[in-house]
C-alpha cells in the first residue's frame, strides 16, 4: 500500500514538472504592423473630400508584459540598436523583429511602445484634401517627441486572452487606428486651415508649429489610436 501511494507520488510529481517545463517552452511571436485608412467627405456645390491612407512610425523600444493563468507571469524590454522604421500602410518595416515568449494563456498582456528616438519624426500621416474635381492639396501630420504608448493586448476575436504555442507560429500586430484619431476634425478644420509650400507643393501641414489647433486636437487621441492585436 505505501509502495502504490509512493509510486503514485511520483508519478504526480513528475506530470507536474512535465507541466511546469512545459509553461517554459519558448512561442515565437513576429511583429506587424498595419493601419486602418480615414476617409470623409462632404458634399456641397463642390464635393470635397479629405483622406488619410499612409503612416509611418519610429520605435526605439518594445516592452512586454503579460500576465499568465499558469506558470510565472513574463516581462521584458526590447531596446532597438537602430530604430524601427515601420511603413504601416505596406506593413514593411528596415527590420524583422520576433520575440520568444513562453507559451501558455495570458489572460491580460501590455505593451509599452516607445515612439520616436529624439533625431526626427517620431509619427508620420499622409493624406490629401480634394477641395474640388481639378484640385488636391497634399496633407502631412507630423509629430516629433519622444512618446510612449501603454497597449492592452487583445486577440484578433477582439478580447483580452491570447493563447501562445510553441507549435504555432504566432503575429503581434501593430495597428495605426487613423479614423479614430481624426475623429474629432471636421472638414471645416481641414478646408480653413493654413498651407505651406513642402517638396514644391502647397501642403496642409499639422505639426506643433504649423496648424498648432488641429495638431493639439489629434495629439491628445494618439494614445488610444494605437491598438496590439495577437493570432
Amino acid at each position: 500500500m505505501k509502495k502504490t501511494f509512493l509510486l503514485s507520488c511520483i508519478i504526480g510529481i513528475a506530470l507536474w514538472s512535465c507541466e511546469k517545463d512545459d509553461l517554459k517552452l519558448p512561442a515565437e511571436v513576429k511583429l506587424a504592423f498595419d493601419m486602418n485608412s480615414f476617409n470623409m467627405e462632404e458634399t456641397t456645390k463642390a464635393a470635397q473630400q479629405f483622406s488619410v491612407d499612409q503612416a509611418y512610425l519610429v520605435l526605439s523600444a518594445i516592452e512586454f508584459d503579460g500576465k499568465r493563468e499558469q506558470g510565472e507571469d513574463y516581462f521584458f524590454t526590447r531596446e532597438f540598436d537602430k530604430p524601427l522604421q515601420a511603413e504601416m500602410h505596406t506593413g514593411l518595416a528596415n527590420q524583422d523583429v520576433s520575440f520568444d515568449i513562453p507559451q501558455g494563456i495570458y489572460n491580460v498582456i501590455e505593451m509599452n511602445l516607445a515612439m520616436g528616438d529624439g533625431t526626427g519624426t517620431a509619427l508620420m500621416l499622409r493624406g490629401r484634401f480634394q477641395k474640388g474635381p481639378l484640385e488636391d492639396v497634399p496633407v502631412l501630420f507630423e509629430y516629433s517627441f519622444r512618446e510612449e504608448i501603454r497597449v492592452r493586448a487583445m486577440n484578433k476575436e477582439g478580447n483580452r486572452q491570447v493563447v501562445l504555442r510553441k507549435d504555432i507560429p504566432g503575429k503581434a500586430t501593430v495597428i495605426f487606428d487613423v479614423p479614430f484619431m481624426f475623429q474629432l476634425c471636421n472638414m471645416a478644420m481641414i478646408r480653413n486651415a493654413e498651407q505651406f509650400t513642402f517638396e514644391g507643393k502647397e501642403t496642409i501641414i499639422i505639426n506643433n508649429e504649423k496648424n498648432t489647433d488641429i495638431f493639439n486636437l489629434l495629439a491628445t487621441r494618439l494614445d488610444k489610436s494605437l491598438q496590439v492585436i495577437f493570432e
